[in-house]
């Protein structure tokens, strides 16, 4: 137990020298302390703070056990984050009010990253010229959009219309867009949602908006594909973006050449909280944090905080309408019933550390589609194509080449 202790207080040492947790931590009024065991003696302070009340004082208590799984690089799932382990983990409590918690989520999440040794790795760039932005204006009958959308690869090539996760945007899919192969093969789309990224709202639901309904997403969606694409697209979506990919395949199948579904999920109740807008916590902080801890322990600490990135751009309470589709609405179970893939295949890929989509609820999809082909991605989560693009590349890309072979075939 002393060992543990030990490398528990190595991990707060780092936290303390990090430049992202002290800038995360800095005003917090919580303490955070981490205690192995029931032995207060056995207790590690990472955060001082000033609480007002004993509810402000978070206190991460587990067994010497569940501390060795925390600490490990490649931690088992469901103990790869703080926020999967405050869910999942056997052998951990979480002491303090959830108000709190929320507060404090963006250094607890760095927290526990530095804990099992993610220190900051040299930066790259991603080379994003060849991936050009523009706004059309869509006709959504009763409204129109100004939708921004990117494309890059072979101007006449094969579509493939990308769909972003909940409370994002297209810059997910940068490093696929950018991708020499993939380039040489597709016209590749990928477009903001309204009140998205560089998208603006819908006419006067600036601040109003009140949560995304599957007809109002299958609407847009389908703009895009008449008005933009102009003609039958492959889709990649992810998350909400695969969730609806697979319900236009199912309502609309004339205008899908094929589907790959990343991380899509059965009926992912329970991801809608208040947390994601609450006025005393601060969005651009808690809500990249809430969806950090989805991540693979694997990904680059630069992946990682450009996927947190993206949603600390996110509008007011945008992540949170997303999920009344994703988490409320959304159920495979009736929204999928009957669909047809006698043109087109349709293919699931879920990584291991996603426990929004999980890989048993994609596989529980994939089991109602007939001829679709389903693989757990072992060491992936959440945001595939933003955490590590070139591991997602290797499963993929041979889905995309069935359907360019059946497209060349049919």
């Amino acid at each position: 137990m002393n060992t543990i202790v030990q490398e528990l207080k190595a991990g707060v040492t780092l936290a303390h020298q990090d430049s992202e947790f002290k800038s995360a931590a800095r005003g917090l009024p919580c303490a955070i302390w981490l205690q192995v065991g029931t032995d207060p003696n056995e207790k590690v302070s990472a955060w001082v703070g000033q609480p007002a009340a004993p509810s402000q004082r978070i206190v991460i208590m587990a067994s010497p056990d569940t501390w060795r799984k925390l600490l490990d690089p490649n931690p088992p799932v469901g103990y790869h984050s703080f926020t999967a382990a405050h869910r999942y983990a056997q052998g951990l409590q979480v002491k303090g009010d959830a108000l709190s918690i929320a507060q404090a989520l963006h250094a607890l999440e760095r927290l526990f990253e530095l804990l099992r040794g993610q220190v900051d790795a040299a930066p790259a760039l991603l080379d994003r010229s060849a991936i050009t932005g523009q706004y059309a204006t869509l006709d959504l009958g009763t409204t129109q959009a100004s939708l921004y959308y990117e494309t890059s690869g072979l101007a006449d090539g094969p579509p493939l219309l990308m769909l972003h996760t909940a409370g994002a945007d297209s810059r997910q899919y940068h490093a696929l867009m950018a991708d020499p192969d993939l380039r040489r093969r597709w016209r590749m789309i990928a477009f903001d949602m309204p009140a998205h990224g560089r998208s603006m709202p819908l006419p006067g639901q600036a601040w109003t908006e009140t949560g995304l309904t599957r007809d109002t997403y299958l609407q847009t969606c389908l703009a895009v594909i008449h008005q933009v694409v102009g003609a039958p697209t492959a889709l990649l979506g992810c998350s909400m973006g695969a969730a609806m990919a697979l319900v236009i395949a199912t309502t609309h199948p004339a205008d899908v050449t094929g589907v790959v579904a990343l991380e899509a999920p059965f009926k992912a109740t329970g991801r809608r909280t208040p947390m994601l807008c609450h006025p005393q916590v601060n969005q651009a902080a808690h809500n990249p944090a809430y969806v950090r801890g989805l991540m693979g322990p694997s990904s680059m600490l630069q992946a990682r905080r450009e996927a947190a990135w993206i949603y600390a751009q996110g509008g007011f309470n945008v992540y949170a309408n997303d999920l009344w589709f994703y988490s409320e609405d959304f159920d495979a179970g009736k929204h999928l019933s009957g669909l047809d893939t006698s043109t087109f295949g349709v293919s699931l890929l879920t990584g291991a550390y996603d426990y929004s989509a999980s890989p048993e609820d994609s596989r529980r999809v994939a089991a109602m589609i007939p001829g679709a082909r389903f693989t757990t991605m072992p060491d992936l989560g959440h945001f595939p194509m933003v955490e590590n693009p070139q591991r997602l590349m290797h499963y993929l890309k041979p889905e995309l080449d069935l359907i360019l072979a059946a497209r060349s075939t049919g």
